[in-house]
């Protein structure tokens, strides 16, 4: 029923789309195949309903890729790959004429304005319609994109460039204080020689013991008597 769904989608958005394609080389088969307007095959859709590690995920997605094939990975539950991998996590309807939902794997950034450091900044994952993502998707106006943590997630293009702004702003924020500090340790550097120099450099004789009978005086021997004596 997903698979469907997918395929419908991906057609109501203007792209032709297969069910359970092979490729030549048989090395994967896409649950839907979505080609672009060259006919050519740009897009698979998965419906993981069934287990799948993450490293498996990450090998078949790496096997599209080979073959200039993006993927999109769907599930209904919560799965160990969905962070590694671009995927979506849809629910279905409830009631009959209900839309398929995305819960998982679109996101955006926001900023609240001003836009300095002192105001906040997240990512926040949002919900649609399967049918919007898919469009999005498929048209490019979203794009998987992977954040500092390895996370993966669909988003637009401003999205990104305002996340790298940001960023950008935490690094220059960053270096400032770092400067500072840096020319804060040298000054204290600089007042601790000069504290130095101003005390003079200590002679030798202040190292010595202060003690009464020191230099301690020569013991005389038996040989040195008796020579004193003769």
């Amino acid at each position: 029923m997903l698979k469907l769904e997918l395929a419908t989608a991906a057609r109501a958005a203007g792209f032709r789309a297969e069910l359970e394609v092979r490729d030549e080389a048989r090395t994967w088969r896409a649950d839907v195949l979505v080609f672009n307007e060259q006919e050519r095959p740009f897009m698979a859709l998965e419906a993981q309903l069934s287990p799948m590690t993450a490293q498996d995920a990450r090998m078949r997605t790496d096997r599209y890729a080979a073959d200039g094939v993006a993927v999109c990975w769907v599930a209904v539950e919560k799965r160990p790959w969905e962070r590694g991998v671009p995927s979506l996590r849809v629910a279905s309807p409830r009631d009959r004429g209900d839309a398929w939902t995305v819960r998982y794997g679109m996101a955006r950034y926001s900023w609240a304005a001003p836009r300095t450091m002192r105001t906040k900044a997240a990512w926040t994952h949002i919900s649609c319609c399967l049918d919007e993502a898919v469009r999005w998707i498929l048209q490019g106006r979203v794009h998987a994109h992977t954040g500092p943590d390895g996370t993966v997630w669909w988003t637009a293009h401003s999205y990104v460039h305002l996340a790298i702004a940001r960023a950008r702003l935490e690094a220059d924020a960053e270096a400032v204080q770092q400067a500072a500090a840096a020319e804060q340790r040298r000054r204290a550097a600089q007042q601790r020689a000069a504290a130095t120099e101003h005390d003079g450099p200590q002679s030798s004789a202040d190292w010595l013991p202060r003690t009464v009978g020191w230099p301690p005086r020569k013991r005389r021997t038996r040989s040195s008597r008796r020579s004193r004596s003769g």
